[in-house]
């Protein structure tokens, strides 16, 4: 019983000691990236060096490099969080409803208006259309309960034909400096999509 015990509290230890290195390695990555969009207000994203990125995080140069393999990788890594959290914030839909899913995507974004006016002022538009491209296909088919199922050539299709619309959507918005609110524009969208689909001389 007593060796038992030891097993289970070193496991308990173990377990402990990679939460925290896990705690610790997501608040570096943050620090980083909270520290590469403060300097993008400064100075163009081509300008700024891995030694500026650290030292405005407080991180050393190794740290940076134990997360990331350069600037670019950040941003990568922060599109993939934002996919995580939009996943994880909207459920499967029963039917494809255009109106809540324009709704859904145009608020989601604009929570992050700060950064992607920044991104698109400094020239970065193509990250932006080129990361949410990469991540949106995996967020249509979770919303439509189709992510784990393989072989589905007709939903991947779907999926590519909504995140284009959306994405050039979103582009439109963007450049015009997301002045609408979005469950405005959502709406706006929404119905200009809905009278073409539903009218029976464009079909």
């Amino acid at each position: 019983m007593k060796v038992l015990q030891k097993l289970w509290f070193c496991a308990a230890q173990e377990r402990e000691i990679m939460d925290g290195h896990q705690r610790q390695r997501e608040q570096s990555a943050k620090m980083i990236e909270d520290a590469l969009f403060e300097l993008m207000k400064e100075k163009d994203f081509a300008r700024i060096t891995i030694s500026e990125i650290a030292k405005k995080a407080d991180v050393g140069r190794r740290t940076f490099y134990r997360l990331y393999t350069g600037k670019e990788e950040v941003l990568h890594a922060w599109f993939d969080k934002l996919c995580r959290e939009y996943k994880d914030s909207y459920p499967v839909l029963d039917r494809y409803d255009l109106n809540q899913i324009a709704k859904d995507y145009f608020e989601f974004w604009y929570s992050y208006k700060e950064i992607l006016l920044l991104m698109h002022q400094r020239g970065l538009s193509e990250i932006i259309y080129g990361e949410i491209s990469r991540v949106s296909e995996d967020i249509v088919k979770t919303r439509m309960g189709c992510a784990r199922e393989e072989g589905q050539e007709d939903m991947r299709f779907f999926a590519y034909y909504s995140v284009g619309g959306f994405i050039l959507l979103l582009r439109h918005w963007i450049e015009g400096g997301m002045q609408e609110r979005p469950e405005a524009y959502a709406q706006k969208v929404s119905t200009a999509i809905l009278k073409y689909l539903c009218n029976d001389t464009y079909r």
